[in-house]
């Protein structure tokens, strides 16, 4: 199982990839278009890309973009040659069936503030399709000054809806960029960690951030104990990919500043590992299994 691994190894086990440098949208918060970006693979190149990885040993992959449905077929071939894959979307394009996979769905507020920050008529389109996917997908909210009023709204109007749960990271700047407007200082962060935890104590496990993860990005917690390359846990265990199969540092880019990262990936597995937590291992099983259930108070879905 991949997660023994992960539990027993140093070594990566894990690919991050980079399947396309398009997108359809463009997004206000995304670091995606600010940068420069390769050209991609073509269909043959990235399968014989995607096979190679999983013969090194990585045995799960996570799609990124650009929008990973502009490529369809690639994020179905990666759910077959991948023991598990995880695919980030924007959800207008739907979400076509993984074989071991799990959508991402990447919403930043209710309909009003979602949309200004990605587009007009994009929550719309994106719940609609939400509703009509075969399996439900987890939603994925990116915290940042312009939605971080929000998340109670967010979260209220998430659960009226068939999504497998929510989960959250924090936007994390570039060094490259002035993110003044975007970014949470660390001391007010502190504050809508603890709010993420109160949306925890009323909805139950759908809302994926527990007491544990929360103690990794506390200013005054075992945030600082991470906060660097080299201290970073992802990074030791997954390798990053750009769209022409070139490596690069982190999934945010070769320039995110690690002193001020609000990466969940991260937060999840120091706060299931660091040490033991099982609420939070229930998170990344909820991730990394498609079929594994979240729970709501006492009922399992």
């Amino acid at each position: 199982m991949i997660l023994g691994r992960w539990m027993l190894t140093k070594h990566p086990t894990s690919a991050a990839i980079d399947i396309t440098h398009r997108c359809n949208l463009k997004c206000v918060h995304c670091y995606w278009w600010k940068q420069d970006h390769p050209t991609e693979l073509d269909d043959g190149q990235m399968i014989a890309f995607l096979k190679d990885l999983k013969r090194k040993g990585l045995r799960a992959a996570i799609l990124y973009g650009g929008e990973p449905t502009l490529r369809p077929e690639i994020c179905k071939t990666a759910s077959r040659i991948f023991d598990s894959t995880l695919a980030f979307t924007n959800g207008l394009n739907g979400f076509p069936v993984l074989k071991n996979g799990q959508w991402i769905l990447s919403l930043d507020g209710p309909e009003d503030l979602n949309d200004m920050l990605r587009g007009e008529g994009v929550y719309r389109q994106a719940v609609e399709n939400l509703k009509k996917a075969s399996r439900p997908p987890i939603v994925h909210m990116t915290i940042s000054r312009l939605n971080q009023d929000r998340l109670d709204d967010f979260a209220g109007e998430m659960m009226r809806l068939p999504v497998k749960g929510i989960g959250f990271s924090f936007y994390t700047p570039d060094k490259k960029i002035d993110d003044s407007e975007l970014f949470i200082p660390l001391n007010k962060r502190d504050q809508v960690v603890r709010r993420l935890l109160s949306l925890r104590k009323r909805y139950g496990e759908k809302i994926g951030f527990t007491p544990a993860m929360a103690r990794q990005l506390l200013s005054y917690g075992d945030f600082v104990k991470w906060n660097r390359f080299s201290a970073c846990p992802v990074s030791r265990r997954v390798r990053c990919f750009k769209s022409n199969g070139r490596p690069k540092a982190c999934t945010y880019g070769d320039s995110a500043d690690c002193s001020r990262c609000g990466c969940a990936a991260v937060v999840a597995y120091r706060g299931a590992f660091k040490p033991f937590d099982y609420q939070t291992l229930r998170v990344i099983l909820g991730l990394m299994v498609p079929e594994f259930r979240v729970a709501k108070g006492n009922d399992i879905f």
